[in-house]
């Protein structure tokens, strides 16, 4: 137990160094703060692991190699869709800092938030009324979303599996040998008579 709450505290100096550094590092973002998890719905923080686990489909996606701006520009009309404003809170990824208070400033903070943060974003409304999640594929980019009054995210289609097959089993006879070849004894021919000796008539000489 005391090695655990070592092993904490050292992990809680590390995360306040790190979430010091967030407001350096989010240019165009104002970095207001920082909220607790039990500061949120339930709801809207299960979402994230409904999201993340393929249980619902997105609600849009984008090629992952598509050119940043065009990327920068489905990730604002997903947060829009979403009724999220220039002030949100940003999902961080820490465990004692989790969520921060953001107010955008300016047209760097998307920049910003994929060199920072990365592909995976986690938003909420400052409302607390909805939330937001990109998540980076190998080929697309993920977006779903959830809230008050929005359209639910439709189901994930079902995995296809094929028909069991019933196990047969087909007994295969196993190919006739050849018949061993018959060998044919040739009879032996009995030599032509002598043309130069006497006929044998049979009878006996006196």
């Amino acid at each position: 137990m005391r090695t655990e709450n070592i092993n904490r505290k050292f992990k809680l100096h590390d995360e306040r160094r790190l979430a010091a550094q967030l407001p350096e590092q989010l240019q165009g973002l104002d970095v207001v703060g920082f909220v607790r998890v039990d500061e949120f719905p339930v709801e809207l923080l299960s979402a994230f692991g409904e999201f993340a686990s393929g249980s619902v489909a997105p609600h849009s996606r984008i090629y992952r190699n598509a050119q940043p701006t065009r990327i920068d520009a489905w990730l604002l009309d997903l947060l829009r869709q979403a009724r999220i404003g220039d002030r949100f809170f940003l999902r961080t990824g820490l465990e004692y800092f989790p969520w921060a208070d953001c107010r955008v400033l300016d047209h760097r903070w998307l920049e910003s938030l994929r060199r920072v943060i990365g592909a995976n974003q986690g938003f909420i409304a400052h409302d607390k009324n909805s939330a937001a999640l990109s998540i980076g594929g190998q080929y697309e980019m993920l977006g779903f979303y959830r809230g008050v009054g929005l359209d639910p995210a439709p189901a994930a289609p079902p995995v296809e599996t094929a028909p069991p097959i019933a196990a047969t089993t087909e007994v295969i006879p196993a190919p006739s040998a050849d018949p061993e070849p018959v060998t044919t004894l040739i009879a032996r021919v009995p030599p032509p008579p002598d043309p130069d000796s006497e006929p044998d008539t049979g009878r006996q000489l006196p």
